[in-house]
């Protein structure tokens, strides 16, 4: 028999449940809907911005890279907020401010990223996914970013949902993140991508 809270009722569970659903539904969906748009729509093929092909290819790798630093400042905070590292010893008053500032930094700055991703280039392996399996992961790393994303900011403006999705929202975030990071401007850094 499964062990249930005092206090909890019925009811409330039920609450819990069909808002953790929704919560993950809400982010599957906008996963769903970009990889199909990225898969569907006729791309563009051409640099967004006013770039050159191959100072595209810099601006892109050097924004997500941004991204990163700010994603790596929001997951230092968090684990400071969650008393999971010590450092500083006291948790200045402003840390909770500059952890969504981090995040909201990181997410604008892989915005524009992610409209040349989408509008300029699309899915071109939607036919032949297993050609280029940098590209496939790629792709699903930056659906699955975005959809975790939702996930996680409803997770923390919904109360009664389960504390620890805020967390492991999070964690998908950043994995993904580092995903897209490492498929993209990575290749671009040592010379594996466009130039």
């Amino acid at each position: 028999m499964a062990y249930v809270l005092p206090g909890t009722t019925k009811a409330s569970r039920a609450k819990v449940n069909w808002q953790l659903g929704v919560v993950v539904v809400a982010g599957a969906a906008v996963s769903l809907f970009l990889g199909v748009y990225a898969s569907r729509h006729p791309p563009a093929g051409q640099p967004t911005f006013g770039f050159s092909p191959g100072s595209m290819l810099a601006f892109k790798s050097w924004m997500t890279t941004l991204a990163v630093f700010f994603a790596v400042l929001q997951l230092l905070s968090a684990l400071r907020l969650r008393d999971k590292i010590r450092w500083p010893a006291t948790v200045p008053p402003w840390l909770t401010d500059a952890h969504r500032i981090v995040g909201t930094l990181a997410l604008v700055s892989s915005l524009p990223v992610a409209y040349h991703c989408l509008w300029s280039l699309g899915f071109r392996f939607a036919d032949q996914p297993l050609r280029s399996p940098r590209v496939l992961i790629h792709a699903a790393a930056g659906a699955f970013f975005y959809g975790v994303f939702v996930t996680k900011m409803l997770a923390v403006r919904i109360t009664s949902v389960p504390r620890w999705l805020v967390p492991v929202a999070g964690g998908l975030v950043f994995t993904a993140l580092m995903t897209v990071w490492f498929s993209s401007a990575v290749y671009f850094f040592t010379g594996q991508l466009g130039g």
